[in-house]
């Protein structure tokens, strides 16, 4: 036994005899014209649905691909940025000490070791 709270349905009793509408042919056309319409404008409603969805998840993925990118290039610059600085002090220090040589020695460049310094442009004649 139920509760009386609980839902319940009742069905009609079906009747033995079928009844058939008899309808003119005025109405049937009116009837499948309206079937067209409303087919019609379910397609464009479905279609529109599908745009819809197609650009909200074309911009949400065009968003994210931003965002991830920047990330990713962030992320990037962090991780080379003291590989350029070790190669920036690499770069002065080797500056440094050629020049440090070549004032402690009095030699012209070009009869220290490594040749002249790729810097230095030959001085040309006029």
């Amino acid at each position: 036994m139920r509760s009386g709270g609980a839902r319940t349905t009742r069905l009609a009793t079906v009747d033995d005899e079928v009844r058939i509408r008899p309808i003119d042919a005025a109405e049937r056309r009116d009837m499948l014209l309206e079937e067209r319409i409303l087919r019609s404008q379910i397609q464009r409603e479905r279609a529109s649905a599908y745009w819809f969805a197609a650009t909200k998840w074309g911009i949400a993925g065009l968003v994210a691909g931003i965002c991830i990118g920047g990330y990713i290039m962030y992320v990037a610059s962090v991780a080379t940025l003291p590989l350029a600085q070790n190669a920036l002090a690499q770069g002065a220090a080797i500056e440094s000490a050629r020049s440090q040589l070549e004032e402690a020695s009095g030699l012209p460049p070009e009869a220290l070791p490594g040749g002249q310094r790729p810097a230095q442009r030959p001085a040309q004649r006029p």
